[in-house]
């Protein structure tokens, strides 16, 4: 609302900071005592000067709304209320002074949180320094800068070493400061990017290499279960021959039977053999 009074005249707003201009005039009797001047006696410059307390007034109560109107409709110039505005709003003295005191706590203790983003830690701390101002307490911005330097994360020091020795703190303003920080967090952000990515490929890759020794293993496995069913489905089948030898010669299970049956087998597969390459 200053900036916005200020910008429509100046001299309206020195009427806010001094008070409603009275044209007044001298008394007759030279003791010094001043009187009202008559309204039928203002000059044009009177008139003028008594009118910035009424532009104020005009822009003032467009900007409010109902029920902070009705608070102070009962003013009659616009620095009584513009005053009852401030107590509204702010307090009196004392509310004023209990959040000045609470806000330069917050202020000594405020530091960068773990995980925390230089934006978030930005809007944090520039909303506590311009409560601050609002209510009177003024931080230098050689203060601020400082703060924010020594408030930064572990991870952060390195560039807030950087900056303290290529940089004049004096004249270092908070905005370039953040930004300076902002841009290092991203180049930051960048490399750990980065580096997730190789890792990820490096955990594919080896994904990969595991899932083809492992199919070669189920192969060879395979292979050999068919083997050893082969195997197995042949010495049964020699069993059943042996024992059909056996009953059909009328003989008697033991060693010398055992090798007469194999010879027969060796004589019976090299006849089949035979035929198989006559025919």
């Amino acid at each position: 609302m200053s900036v916005h009074i200020q910008s429509v005249d100046m001299d309206v707003w020195d009427a806010v900071v001094n008070g409603r201009f009275q044209p007044q005039i001298a008394a007759d009797d030279d003791n010094g005592v001043v009187l009202d001047k008559p309204k039928a006696d203002w000059t044009n410059d009177d008139k003028k000067k008594v009118q910035y307390d009424l532009k104020a007034l005009n822009i003032l109560i467009s900007s409010l709304g109902v029920n902070e109107y009705h608070f102070v409709s009962h003013c009659k110039t616009f620095k009584d209320m513009w005053e009852a505005l401030e107590t509204l709003h702010e307090g009196t003295d004392e509310v004023k002074q209990s959040k000045v005191n609470t806000l330069v706590q917050q202020y000594e203790f405020f530091c960068m949180k773990d995980g925390e983003t230089i934006c978030s830690m930005q809007m944090r701390f520039t909303h506590i320094v311009n409560k601050l101002q609002n209510l009177g307490k003024i931080i230098s911005n050689q203060d601020c800068t400082n703060k924010i330097l020594r408030c930064m994360t572990k991870e952060l020091q390195p560039k807030v070493t950087a900056i303290k020795e290529s940089q004049n703190l004096n004249a270092l303003s908070m905005i370039t400061l953040f930004g300076k920080l902002k841009e290092h967090e991203h180049e930051i952000n960048r490399f750990k990017s980065s580096e997730d990515d190789s890792k990820k490929k490096e955990r594919k890759s080896i994904a990969l290499n595991t899932t083809a020794s492992v199919s070669t293993s189920s192969v060879k496995n395979d292979d050999e279960s068919d083997a050893n069913g082969i195997n197995e489905e042949e010495m049964s089948m020699c069993v059943r021959r042996y024992n059909r030898y056996i009953k059909r010669n009328g003989l008697k299970h033991n060693d010398k039977n055992l090798v007469n049956f194999r010879k027969a087998s060796m004589k019976g597969r090299e006849s089949d053999n035979d035929e198989k390459l006559v025919s």
